[in-house]
Formats: C-alpha cells, sequence, structure tokens
C-alpha cells in the first residue's frame, strides 16, 4: 500500500513498490523532494506528463 507523503514523511524504501510500481502519493514538486526521491531511485510522475 502506498505512503502518503507531506512535509514529515521522507519518501519509503523503492522495494515496498505495488505491482504497478507506485510507492508513495501525495507531495509536492519542490526541489527538496525531487532530490529526495532521485536519490532513492523514485521518480515521480503525475497523472499528466512532466515536461
Amino acid at each position: 500500500m502506498p505512503i502518503l507523503l507531506n512535509k514529515n514523511v521522507p519518501f519509503p524504501d523503492p522495494s515496498l513498490a505495488d505491482a504497478e510500481g507506485l510507492v508513495a502519493i501525495g507531495g509536492d514538486f519542490s526541489n527538496r523532494r525531487l532530490l529526495a526521491a532521485y536519490r532513492k531511485g523514485i521518480f515521480p510522475w503525475t497523472v499528466d506528463p512532466i515536461t
């Protein structure tokens, strides 16, 4: 089950992803959050791809 992100919740381990690869939901696209995700091998996405 994906983790709901907020300002105080770090990204979970990518090995906890569900069958579709979903690790977490919520959060924002701040530089800090994106760098934290990339460091764990997580690549944030939205319903509409980011260009």
